[in-house]
């Protein structure tokens, strides 16, 4: 059987789970998984606005019929937002209740994990349903040189090899 995989957001101190397989993650002041303009990101006189972490698992939702393995997440490489705004990723292996991050030194920019170079979440093998691999941590950054306004839509992508 072919398997089901789901790309899920993590939010709140129970880890509520929602999927955002084909669908949109949306970074703003807030710790939850709705898409909306409550609670954005706000170009600040100086310094910068961090938004909460969005912390994102891969679901084994229906368990392949021998295993996939080596998961990995990527972009295209290419910024589509202008200058002070910074799309950053790393991976754990814990969960934390997500809050605005304060410093983004431990992380890389999301745009240099391409599909020749990408970020690996796990190498596997994983063959039970569940959660696999490591959690994407998230986090996007506004600093004063930003240019206000709503932004263009980033697209990333987990990838994996089924066996």
């Amino acid at each position: 059987m072919v398997a089901t995989v789901l790309i899920r957001e993590k939010n709140g101190a129970g880890e509520t789970a929602t999927d955002k397989t084909s669908s949109t993650i949306r970074f703003k002041n807030a710790d939850d998984a709705t898409v909306d303009l409550v609670n954005p990101m706000v170009v600040p006189g100086a310094g910068t606005d961090f938004s909460f972490i969005k912390y994102v698992r891969v679901k084994l939702d229906v368990a392949p019929s021998q295993k996939i393995e080596n998961v990995v997440a990527y972009t295209d490489g290419a910024k589509a937002w202008s200058a002070g705004v910074s799309l950053s990723w790393k991976t754990t292996t814990t969960y934390a209740t997500p809050a605005a991050e304060t410093s983004i030194a431990s992380y890389t920019s999301a745009f240099t994990y391409t599909s020749g170079s990408p970020l690996t979440l796990g190498a596997g093998p994983y063959s039970a349903t569940g959660d696999v691999g490591n959690y994407l941590m998230m986090t996007l950054t506004v600093d004063s040189t930003c240019v206000p306004g709503v932004l263009a839509s980033e697209t990333f992508t987990v990838g994996y090899d089924e066996i």
